[in-house]
């Protein structure tokens, strides 16, 4: 049954390619992607769930180093900008960025669909819920809140936003990172055979102009958009290849066989095709415009 875009509501648009059994359509009016057809909210707790302990996304849980280096990554990289005090990690997984941001002095907590994720995060005295955006009802409002990877995956990225933007305090921050789908890999380098083309995983695909035109429309101010970088090892990110993209993960994995395993194992920068969007909630009373407000892209088409 065909959807309205979520951007923009036309019913519009054009079969780009087939992967995974599901079709990806890009809106002829904005150019938003997405797959069809969308799967059903229900079902994604139990599938994460899954893949978290046992499927695709268990060797990332597992990669513990991998983990903790990217989240102090993050929160060097917004601790500038992000208003301090009260914070939630949406999405938080095992909890490696709450445990970077108490460090620093936040009184932060995370929420996340997968319960065994949650456990591990409780373990380590973490404050993490278990629940659905939709279900949440936190005990007072935010000052930031981060969803690093989350917004691909929903159902109802509008709905997503809506809600956390409830969430927050007048001016309060939001981070994003997602995959920028005009980004060199899916544009020129990978076409259909990004890795971030994940058919079962990822639902929607953003550019900059349509993450920011939804982000305005849901009651934010957009402050900017810029390329997102991981530190990441060789080793890891060829792990991931052979997960998401088996054939280059084989090629990669032959090609790195030489390299001495310090080399494989040093954490570098590595730009993927994502963006961090930082916006910060309007305040009471400020009129939402029908059209993103100008943001700061660092040559994000590249």
């Amino acid at each position: 049954m065909s959807v309205p875009c979520v951007v923009c509501r036309t019913m519009r648009t054009r079969r780009l390619f087939q992967k995974g059994g599901k079709d990806f359509l890009r809106c002829t009016r904005c150019g938003l992607v997405r797959i069809d057809p969308l799967p059903i909210p229900h079902q994604l707790a139990s599938y994460y769930e899954r893949t978290y302990d046992s499927g695709i996304y268990a060797p990332y849980a597992a990669a513990e180093d991998v983990r903790r280096c990217i989240a102090a990554h993050r929160f060097r990289a917004i601790r500038a900008f992000a208003r301090p005090g009260r914070w939630l990690d949406v999405g938080c997984g095992t909890g490696q960025f709450i445990d970077a941001a108490r460090q620093a002095g936040m009184n932060a907590e995370g929420l996340d669909i997968a319960p065994g994720a949650v456990a591990r995060a409780r373990a380590q005295g973490l404050t993490a819920h278990v629940g659905r955006v939709e279900d949440f009802e936190p005990t007072a409002r935010y000052d930031t809140i981060t969803a690093f990877d989350v917004i691909e995956h929903t159902t109802d990225p509008a709905a997503f936003l809506d809600r956390v933007c409830r969430w927050l305090v007048p001016e309060g921050t939001l981070v994003l990172t997602l995959p920028n789908v005009t980004s060199i890999y899916p544009r020129l380098l990978m076409r259909r055979y990004w890795f971030y083309y994940a058919p079962n995983d990822h639902l929607y695909y953003f550019s900059p102009q349509t993450i920011a035109r939804l982000l305005t429309q849901c009651g934010f101010a957009v402050r900017s958009v810029e390329r997102a970088y991981k530190p990441l090892t060789l080793e890891h990110v060829i792990s991931q290849l052979q997960i998401f993209n088996p054939l280059l993960g084989r090629a990669a994995r032959v090609i790195a066989a030489p390299l001495s395993r310090s080399v494989r194992t040093r954490a570098r920068q590595c730009y993927l095709g994502e963006m961090m969007v930082v916006a910060a909630r309007q305040a009471a009373g400020a009129e939402r415009q029908n059209g993103p407000p100008p943001t700061r892209s660092e040559e994000l088409g590249t």
